[in-house]
């Protein structure tokens, strides 16, 4: 890059017209390196943030006293069968819950939004504004229909296409597209369809 740099002034300096100083480039050259750390000496076990000398990782070792590897809560695992988590612990932001109810509610709301605008020819946000009890109270129904079953630790089985992966990737797919289709009509300032 300090080429570059080097190859760029001398070209301006040989310009027939100079250039006002306002309208001139400047040039800020960052190097970054990074930081040396003090690395462990050959025999040190570094372990949770932590370096163990080769006798005491042994010792530790030999006692059981290291720490115990962390569960890893895998979201489909959990979202899959929930294992009596509090509401708290369902709605919380790594729960099973809310990427569950979003994706049920966007899955609705996208194949609902695109029917009533084949229907009506309005956009998503005038017909929401037209009907709002009616939207709320799908809403409220839906969530209620999806945390129940999870307060009460059943499991979700797959029942021939209908997986539990396939609901989280079809959500997935649907709030995308509930998304896009909103910004769409935002920009456009019409229904889509």
């Amino acid at each position: 890059m300090a080429a570059a740099l080097a190859t760029r002034a001398p070209l301006a300096l040989r310009s027939s017209t100079a250039a006002p100083r306002s309208l001139s480039r400047r040039h800020l050259v960052v190097r970054a390196s990074a930081e040396e750390k003090e690395q462990p000496s050959s025999g040190t076990v570094f372990f949770k943030g932590n370096n163990f000398t080769e006798e005491e990782w042994k010792k530790a070792s030999a006692e059981g006293v290291k720490p115990a590897a962390t569960p890893d809560y895998s979201l489909n695992e959990s979202a899959a069968n929930p294992q009596a988590m509090s509401f708290g612990q369902l709605m919380a932001f790594s729960g099973p819950a809310p990427e569950l109810i979003n994706g049920r509610l966007s899955m609705l709301a996208f194949v609902a939004a695109l029917g009533a605008e084949l229907a009506s020819g309005e956009p998503v946000l005038r017909q929401l504004g037209e009907e709002p009890t009616g939207v709320f109270l799908a809403v409220i129904t839906f969530a209620a229909a999806s945390l129940i079953p999870m307060l009460n630790s059943a499991e979700r089985k797959p029942f021939g296409p209908f997986t539990p992966a396939a609901e989280m990737l079809n959500g997935r797919a649907a709030m995308i597209g509930f998304a896009a289709l909103l910004v769409v009509e935002a920009v456009r300032g019409t229904a889509l369809f």
